[in-house]
């Protein structure tokens, strides 16, 4: 019932801003037509807003390419805690790498981590996709996020983050409805800094919800 309330809601909205386009420029939509951030982030997370915590297995299949491409496989754990709280647990693992992953964030934490606005709408075939802009309420390795989040929300999300060493880290985010909850199961990440380029598919497994997760598994994040 929750994941048709979100779906719903997120639909009327792309719909009544691809019915008002007409009164901006080609392509776009009207100012006064467009939700706000915060509302379009509380609409795909409406699913969630009884989720408190999770912890989640991960695997990931890297791949790095530089003058000569190598693979890696690698299992974790991934905890999250409300409000903005969000940790990488991995062997091989540098603890700057595991700072940056908590500072990317997740659709749950986008709020407190980022002040977000609605830097504009693209409607095309009567489908309306958001562009959401961020800046970090916190100084740290990102300066900007951005993400392109569609009307419908079976859509992936992409998303891309500007970082302060000018890399650049874009994800496609796929999400599934377990019956309570919609949370992330699938993502592609491509990041591009100091000549090289890495993408990694992440898979997520069983999550187990709102049991205790103790601060110390987010010291350094």
């Amino acid at each position: 019932m929750k994941r048709h309330t979100a779906t719903r809601g997120l639909a009327a909205l792309a719909l009544g801003t691809a019915l008002c386009a007409t009164a901006g420029a080609p392509g776009t939509a009207a100012a006064d037509s467009i939700p706000s951030a915060g509302r379009l982030l509380a609409l795909v997370c409406t699913g969630d807003t009884g989720l408190d915590s999770y912890t989640v297995p991960v695997h990931i299949d890297v791949r790095v390419r530089k003058v000569f491409t190598f693979h890696l496989g690698l299992n974790g754990m991934e905890y999250f805690k409300r409000p903005n709280k969000l940790a990488l647990e991995m062997p091989r693992i540098p603890d700057q790498s595991r700072k940056v992953f908590g500072e990317l964030g997740t659709p749950l934490s986008w709020p407190a981590q980022y002040d977000m606005n609605v830097a504009g709408t693209t409607v095309a075939d009567g489908r309306t996709t958001y562009h959401l802009r961020g800046v970090p309420k916190r100084a740290g390795n990102v300066d900007e996020m951005l993400v392109d989040l569609d009307g419908d929300p079976a859509a992936p999300m992409h998303v891309q983050w500007l970082m302060h060493d000018r890399s650049t880290i874009a994800m496609t985010l796929r999400s599934a409805f377990d019956g309570t909850h919609e949370l992330p199961k699938h993502a592609d990440l491509d990041l591009v800094a100091g000549g090289y380029k890495i993408h990694a598919a992440i898979d997520y497994g069983a999550y187990t919800v709102n049991e205790a997760v103790a601060d110390s598994v987010f010291t350094g994040v």
